[in-house]
């Protein structure tokens, strides 16, 4: 890694050369301000940076670019490791990010703003790993941009390895954007059967961001083990229209589906039912790919209404 393009980086991490044996601990503080530690920067060539458990991070500058190397949120202790990414910090990871680690360890990431950056580097494809393996990952955007390559990122949400991990990845509000090629939830690849649990929730106020996917993966073998689930929140007001959750910004429909809300089913949010819907496309149910939420055609009720009556009538 470049040294931060001389921005001091950031103190509550251990990092690690893959081509050193040096290594170093820091606590609770923010990544901009490294007054008082011995080392207030990630050397060059860093294999990886672990933000421990029991340490809250505040990434809030440029970080530089990770080449090809892994940044991981959660480790050494049962504790949680928190990193929150605020306006104007900017991650580019070249590898992976891990959000929980493998070792059952738990992590959590909050971004309200700055850039999160998954690009192709070298021929390796940098992913989003929310809960990794045996991990518990969290991972909550209410603002700034999750950026990845539109041909190979990957956001994978809970089972990202064998023997998964727990993963919960919310969307809150309007305020972010992310944009990426692949979206595994209960899955890491679109065949590999695990056994860990990926959670999309959707916390709705005034609408919410879209994710923007090219391809969507929702537990795709259906695998007794692994689980997807869906969780639809009002926070604020809701929109006045239909709800889109997923942006399938490929030609391919969505493989898999929900374990505890199949396509077609009635989701209830702030006291409003809506259908889910896997074909939607510009305000039409039924066309395309899109995931979202559908209130009934007009007709529909109408329909439904002239049922109730007549059930009324016949009863006379």
């Amino acid at each position: 890694m470049r040294k931060c393009l001389g921005v001091l980086l950031m103190v509550c991490l251990i990092a690690s050369s893959a081509f050193a044996t040096n290594s170093w601990t820091a606590s609770t503080g923010s990544w901009g301000t490294a007054t008082g530690w011995s080392r207030g920067w990630v050397p060059s060539d860093t294999e990886q940076v672990k933000i421990n458990g029991g340490t809250t991070c505040t990434l809030d500058v440029d970080a530089g670019t990770f080449a090809a190397y892994k940044v991981t949120v959660g480790t050494t202790t049962s504790a949680e490791g928190v990193l929150n990414i605020v306006n104007p910090g900017a991650l580019i990871s070249g590898l992976e990010i891990q959000v929980g680690d493998s070792s059952g360890y738990l992590g959590r990431v909050n971004q309200s703003g700055g850039t999160v950056s998954l690009p192709y580097i070298s021929g390796k494809a940098s992913k989003l790993e929310v809960g990794y393996k045996q991990g518990v990952g969290n991972y909550t955007i209410s603002g700034g941009t999750i950026a990845g390559d539109s041909v190979y990122s990957q956001l994978q949400v809970g089972a990202s390895g064998a023997t998964g991990g727990n993963g919960t990845f919310t969307v809150s509000g309007t305020g972010g954007s992310i944009n990426i090629a692949y979206l595994y939830v209960g899955a890491s690849t679109a065949t590999a059967q695990y056994t860990g649990t990926g959670t999309m929730a959707f916390e709705i106020n005034g609408g919410v961001s879209a994710i923007n996917a090219g391809s969507v993966y929702i537990d795709p073998t259906d695998a007794v083990a692994a689980v997807a689930n869906l969780s639809v929140a009002k926070t604020g007001a809701l929109p006045t229209g239909n709800i889109i959750l997923i942006n399938n910004t490929g030609v391919n429909a969505v493989t898999g589906e929900f374990d505890n809300y199949v396509w077609g089913s009635t989701v209830t949010v702030g006291g409003l039912n809506y259908t889910l819907t896997n074909m939607y496309v510009g305000g039409v149910d039924g066309l395309a790919n899109d995931i979202a939420l559908v209130i009934p055609e007009p007709a529909t009720i109408a329909l439904l209404g002239l049922g109730l009556l007549a059930i009324r009538r016949n009863k006379k």
